[in-house]
């Protein structure tokens, strides 16, 4: 044929001859190489994909546990807040508390008037409670064992506000009239004689315009205890009579300027506050706080001399009245009745 159409006889044996041993060897070990390299790939890719599952599921676990613990302890810790006990309260307790600190500087406010208002309140406030904290001292000084006593003796709710009843007392307004009447009764009678029976006449009439205010208070601080007195029929035979004690206002301010003690006052509330605590506690507590405060000395302890030792401090007069309140309640009554015939 043509030499466009000559195909060599070496090329023919090229293209039909299979591949040579050697050759065909060189290419399954490429091929081999391959897919061993491949399978290193996935062999890896397996094991990357295994170590970042591990992580993961530990990172969870790890979470869970951190989350437990956190909403435990927060649990433990709410635990107190949301049921809180309430601590107990002892005798020295209420004794040394800002309770009766407060209780007391109001009562003082309202009794010394003009005088302590110049004072301030804070001044005050922080006098009463070192005279308060004077007062427990010295029950530990001379009465260890009372004292003793009073930290252990513990109050229950009731207990406390009964025994704080008179005291608040102290601040009524009834209350610091009659004081300030008494005084000014008991200082004019001492310049007109220190006769007693000239002082209980002084006394009896400047009370009997206020025997209904007496009336209240007996039955607010003792109830069930208070002397019943007929005020009603009293009163239109009183208001018939005119005492001839007149109440000198400005007497009552020099009074309180000049002689005023908060210490004394401080001392007058405690005392006040351990006769009640007798006699909601009874024989458990102690006696020697108040006969260690007491204005009296084992002599006269009657209204009468009361006031007489109470002179010039209007809150030692609250005092007279609430330790002698059924002889006050008395007096008047056979005042009344003597007025009444």
């Amino acid at each position: 044929g043509s030499s466009s159409e000559f195909i060599s006889r070496d090329s023919l044996a090229q293209i039909d001859s299979p591949p040579s041993m050697a050759r065909t060897a060189e290419m399954a070990d490429d091929y081999s190489s391959q897919e061993e390299s491949e399978g290193m790939y996935h062999d890896s890719a397996r094991g990357s994909f295994g170590s970042r599952a591990v992580a993961a599921t530990a990172a969870v676990l790890g979470l869970v546990v951190v989350v437990f613990f956190f909403a435990h302890s927060s649990m433990h810790a709410a635990a107190p807040s949301s049921a809180p006990v309430a601590a107990p309260l002892s005798v020295r307790a209420l004794l040394e508390s800002d309770e009766l600190a407060d209780l007391t500087t109001d009562n003082l406010m309202a009794m010394g008037g003009d005088a302590l208002a110049s004072a301030g309140h804070d001044n005050v406030r922080g006098r009463v409670a070192r005279a308060l904290q004077n007062v427990s001292d010295a029950i530990r000084t001379h009465y260890p064992e009372a004292h003793r006593q009073m930290d252990q003796l513990q109050l229950t709710s009731a207990q406390k506000e009964a025994s704080l009843r008179v005291v608040r007392k102290f601040g009524d307004p009834r209350m610091v009239g009659l004081a300030h009447d008494i005084a000014e009764a008991t200082r004019q009678a001492e310049q007109e004689s220190s006769d007693k029976d000239t002082i209980k006449r002084r006394l009896s009439e400047v009370l009997a315009p206020r025997v209904r205010d007496l009336q209240q208070l007996s039955q607010e601080m003792f109830p069930g205890q208070a002397v019943n007195l007929d005020a009603a029929a009293a009163l239109p035979q009183l208001r018939k009579w005119h005492p001839s004690v007149e109440v000198d206002l400005s007497g009552r301010r020099r009074m309180s300027e000049d002689s005023y003690s908060i210490e004394q006052g401080v001392q007058a509330h405690a005392h006040t506050l351990f006769k009640s605590l007798q006699g909601e506690l009874g024989d458990k507590m102690p006696e020697a706080p108040a006969r260690m405060l007491s204005s009296s000395s084992g002599g006269d302890s009657s209204f009468v001399a009361c006031v007489m030792k109470a002179m010039p401090d209007p809150t030692k007069f609250c005092k007279c009245i609430a330790d002698n309140m059924s002889e006050v309640m008395s007096m008047m009554k056979d005042f009344m009745k003597g007025k009444m015939r």
